[in-house]
């Protein structure tokens, strides 16, 4: 698991989730995206030095060492220096990972590590699921209270697929639809909202079984249905949750452009952790 480290409070919160849930998704790695050249660091110019790196390198390992022995002191030695764009840097070392953690609040004049830029260039581009941790992340339930968002989409099943694999198995999981009524006023013939909901209830358990019918074991899914605009509906579903979970549709050159608006919206402004996972290619 891939943390991406700027040295603010923002990225202290995300290792410490990252940390929380080491024992699901895999050793933690903290890596810190150095730009070298002037006013790499918001410090002004370096002088040259003779040793054998380059002084953002040593700098930027200074940083992340004091960062990690305040913060967490067994993973000193576990940490990485990359010099890249923090967003392209990101995204490339986390590749064959299980996860890339970044916090939503950074350094903006230093390393670039704002949910406005790394976050969302990370939600978009990353091959990997994409969690994304707000500055006040809430204390974790013993349980873990997961809300997946599920439209029968093949990157909504991808979601709870990755969701339920990759989760502990006491997770209580809710996997949630939200569908907007047809009914328009004063025409007898349009879909009454009894009937909307119904269908999206119909939709929600076809879909859920197919998911769960390709895996022996996982733990129990709840459903729900809500009627209302998609964003508002999920972070109200998900108010009380740890996590919450959305698909995105992938990461080809399109793709790439839109993670769909409802995934944008809740990746811009998270109010719980969001894992984002893409959509594989060839995937049903």
């Amino acid at each position: 698991m891939i943390v991406g480290i700027d040295g603010s409070a923002g990225s202290a919160v995300a290792l410490r989730w990252a940390v929380d849930h080491a024992e699901n998704l895999g050793d933690v790695r903290p890596v810190m995206a150095f730009a070298g050249g002037l006013y790499a660091y918001g410090f002004g110019a370096i002088e040259e030095s003779d040793g054998g790196e380059g002084p953002y390198r040593s700098q930027a390992i200074e940083h992340l060492r004091t960062f990690l022995q305040e913060h967490e002191p067994s993973l000193v030695d576990a940490g990485q220096v990359i010099e890249d764009r923090p967003g392209a840097g990101l995204a490339e070392v986390a590749k064959g990972s299980e996860l890339l953690v970044v916090g939503t609040r950074g350094w903006s004049s230093r390393v670039d590590l704002s949910i406005g830029s790394v976050g969302a260039y990370c939600a978009r581009h990353a091959t990997v699921p994409v969690a994304l941790i707000p500055p006040e992340a809430p204390p974790i339930h013993d349980h873990l209270d997961v809300v997946v968002g599920f439209d029968g989409s093949p990157h909504a099943r991808s979601a709870l697929r990755w969701t339920l694999t990759h989760l502990r198995r006491s997770a209580k999981v809710i996997a949630v639809r939200v569908f907007t009524s047809e009914s328009v006023v004063g025409e007898p013939l349009s879909q009454s909202p009894a009937i909307s909901e119904a269908n999206a209830r119909r939709e929600l358990e076809d879909g859920v079984a197919k998911v769960l019918s390709d895996l022996p074991v996982h733990p129990a899914v709840e459903l729900l249905v809500v009627s209302g605009d998609p964003r508002a509906g999920l972070r109200a579903a998900s108010g009380d949750a740890d996590l919450l979970v959305v698909g995105s549709r992938g990461h080809g050159v399109l793709d790439r452009l839109l993670l769909g608006s409802v995934a944008n919206a809740l990746v811009h402004h998270p109010t719980i952790p969001t894992i984002v996972v893409p959509h594989p290619h060839g995937a049903h």
